[in-house]
């Protein structure tokens, strides 16, 4: 009897960003669309955040930690207006925490998600969210993926303006 064999077969492209969780570090996701927009995006927003050495937290931890605490609602309400303006490129618009700062903790978590590249701002304009987050630019330097560096033009204003529309500037 023949047997059947199932290849698995991609038809969407998953594209790793680190974020702050500022609506700045969102503005990449336009130039996500212009480089990919022929194919459906799985995009999934990392934040990156050390390991905690004790033992008491390490086994306090769970999906409903502190950590969720650092998402804003500004963050949450600009992903929710890309998902609508984009939802013909974007199959899924998500926000993951990798806990760790090895290479083989990033690896792994890389290959979890089924990334295929990794888009951040040229800019080094990382804000630190919480006391246990840092910028993953060495970890993301130190991989094998390919990694596409957006630049994201400077605010002109020099006025007070809301965060939300910075989401509007390509």
């Amino acid at each position: 009897m023949p047997v059947a064999l199932c290849y698995k077969t991609r038809h969407m492209k998953h594209v790793l960003i680190p974020t702050d969780f500022s609506i700045r570090s969102l503005r990449v996701i336009h130039s996500v669309i212009e480089k990919f927009g022929n194919e459906k995006l799985t995009i999934v927003m990392m934040h990156a955040l050390r390991m905690s050495t004790s033992i008491t937290e390490l086994m306090m931890l769970s999906r409903r930690s502190a950590h969720h605490d650092l998402i804003t609602e500004d963050y949450k309400e600009a992903c929710e207006i890309i998902r609508n303006k984009y939802a013909s490129n974007i199959q899924l618009l998500k926000t993951e925490f990798l806990f760790g700062n090895t290479s083989a903790v990033f690896r792994n978590f890389l290959q979890y998600q089924n990334i295929d590249i990794i888009v951040c701002a040229d800019t080094d304009d990382f804000r630190l969210a919480g006391k246990d987050s840092y910028n993953p630019a060495a970890l993301i330097n130190k991989s094998k993926y390919p990694v596409y560096r957006v630049p994201l033009t400077q605010r002109k204003e020099k006025f007070l303006v809301s965060a939300m529309s910075e989401l509007f500037e390509a």
